[in-house]
Parts: structure tokens; sequence; C-alpha cells
């Protein structure tokens, strides 16, 4: 059960965000640690040391003590949605255990049924699951909640595709254009999905309308030479294939400067 914080409990606690807020994650640790050593049932303290621990300051590899700190916040205030999907959220990124993170995310969305950035990883769980009827429902939901959300669509339109529902995905990316038209990488995918479809005509097109966006995208001048060569326009796809070369080398300078 959640407590008023004891003064001094609370200094350490304050001080341990002030330290988590610069990035000097050992002394916010020290300072939550402080803090539970007089207070155990300091529900904030526990929660901002499991973050800490699991998504903030992952190279310290303590994400089980991050979700038992965690564990330790529902203890004291089980009413509060956010421990539980931040507990999800360290067992789907971090430990990569799909499962676990479902039942935390389910158990959040019992405490907050509405809560946008919830249902989008229970979505991302299930799709890495391969549970993909069930992980369209939830990207519908999200979408329901927040429907101008870009991520969301792409992450749908990628679900679609592999789930060989290509128009639906066709629409799917055309929601995301409709928010984002410059998306050079969209535009892109949409092309690919379009010569897997035998739109050669239409995949160019999209591939070009990609490139006059984003003229140094490696992958979009190699995916387009490649469909050239389809089409017996080898010239061309020599010139798109030179292009992917230049665009990489130039990739490759500005990362290695």
């Amino acid at each position: 059960m959640s407590q008023t914080p004891d003064s001094h409990a609370q200094f350490f606690f304050l001080q341990g965000l002030l330290y988590k807020e610069v990035g000097e994650y050992q002394a916010a640790l020290t300072n939550f640690d402080q803090a539970l050593a007089i207070q155990p049932h300091f529900y904030e303290a526990w929660y901002y040391r499991g973050l800490v621990l699991g998504l903030e300051c992952r190279y310290l590899n303590r994400q089980e003590e991050a979700l038992d700190s965690l564990q330790k916040a529902i203890e004291c205030k089980p009413e509060d949605y956010l421990a539980w999907y931040k507990r999800g959220e360290v067992e789907l990124e971090v430990l990569e255990d799909y499962e676990a993170s479902l039942l935390s995310f389910d158990q959040a969305l019992k405490l907050k049924s509405d809560d946008y950035y919830t249902w989008w990883d229970r979505s991302f769980a299930l799709y890495q699951l391969e549970r993909y009827d069930e992980a369209l429902e939830s990207y519908q939901q999200t979408l329901a909640i927040r429907p101008d959300s870009l991520y969301v669509w792409k992450e749908q339109s990628s679900l679609l595709w592999d789930m060989g529902r290509y128009q639906e995905a066709l629409r799917s990316f055309d929601q995301v254009l409709a928010i984002k038209p410059e998306d050079d990488v969209t535009w892109s995918d949409r092309g690919e999905l379009l010569e897997e479809l035998g739109r050669y005509q239409d995949a160019l097109s999209n591939f070009d309308q990609a490139l006059a966006i984003n003229p140094n995208n490696c992958l979009t001048w190699s995916n387009r030479a490649k469909l050239l060569e389809k089409l017996g326009c080898y010239q061309e796809a020599l010139v798109s294939q030179k292009n992917a070369i230049y665009s990489q080398e130039t990739v490759d300078s500005v990362w290695n400067n």
C-alpha cells in the first residue's frame, strides 16, 4: 500500500530524480536505495528505480532486478497501470520475452483500457509472436485511440503484408502517406509491395517518388535497379545500381567523419 513519503525519504528520492535527469544513473540508484531504506513502501522510488535499471541503464544488465523493483511498485500501488506497463516494456524491449510482456500489458489495460502506448506495445509483442490476427485487432484498437499515429500505421502495413493481405497493406501504406506524404521509406516499401503484386510500372513510379524525396536512399536505388532489369531496361538499371553504390559510399563517408 502506498504511503505519504517521509521527508528524509522524499529528499533522497528527489535527489535521485535530479541525477536521473542528467544521466548520472549510478548516483540516482544510490539515492533511490537510500529513500527505500528509510521507507520501504515508497511507490515512486521503486518505480523510478525499475525504470533506471530496466530501460535507461541497460548496460548494467540488471533487468531482473528492474522487474523486481517494478513488482514492488505494483505491490505498493496496485491500482496504477504505469508500473505494469513499464514492466511489460522491459520484458518486450530489453528481455524480448514477448509472452511475459503480454501478461503485463493486459494487466495494465485492465487498469487503463484506453492507454495508447500499452495497446501499441501489446500489438508489437503479438506481431513478434506471429499471432497475426490478434496483432491486427490490437493495432486497430491502437488506431481507434489515435488515428493519426504514423508508426502504428507503418507497423500495421508490414503486418498486413506478412499476412498476405496485400490490398489492405496498400491502403494502410496510403494512410501513412496521408499523414506524411514526404516519407520516402514508405514510398519505397509501397513500391516493393507493388512489384511483388506484378504492378511494375506503379512500383517504378513509387520508387521514383521516394528518390525525389531522398535521392541518397541506396536501398531504393538498388530495388529500382532490380525492377528495371526485370523490365529489360538494362542501361537504366545499370545507372540505378551505380547510384545505389554512390549513395552507400556517401552514407558511409558521413558516418565515418
